[in-house]
């Protein structure tokens, strides 16, 4: 049976600036570990799963990845150091990713891709999955 997961998508920005006793840490670390600092500090997920399969024949990866962007605060901190200004040209966006193997054959029996800025469009597509993801099973 799926088990749906409720998923909060906030604004894929980053407008938090990390705090100066942590910014030491970023300092001496690569943009990428600094990027996900950023995320920590504002309180939000990169990676949320919205659906969870317990079948014999089937396994399913469903989930929903947020590209944040920097603005306000944010973006002045990375402007001002030059190793993470790679973070700049992340553009804001939604990715959902939903993939129904079956595990005899290893074969994909459904699979979607949505990329979007919309939040809307991605909680459509969720509730589409689900549908016929249960069609299936």
């Amino acid at each position: 049976m799926i088990e749906t997961k409720k998923i909060k998508l906030g604004q894929p920005y980053i407008s938090k600036k990390i705090e100066a006793s942590a910014f030491k840490t970023v300092l001496a670390s690569t943009y990428q570990t600094a990027y996900r600092l950023y995320i920590i500090t504002a309180g939000d997920k990169e990676l949320q799963e919205f659906a969870e399969l317990k079948h014999d024949e089937y396994s399913l990866s469903a989930h929903v990845k947020t590209q944040f962007s920097p603005a306000g605060e944010a973006k002045r901190q990375i402007w001002s150091v030059k190793h993470l200004q790679p973070l700049l040209r992340k553009k804001p966006k939604y990715e959902l990713k939903c993939t129904l193997t079956h595990k005899m054959s290893n074969k994909d029996v459904y699979k979607c891709n949505l990329v979007t800025i919309n939040k809307s469009e991605i909680y459509n597509q969720i509730q589409e999955c689900i549908e016929e993801i249960n069609k299936i099973i």
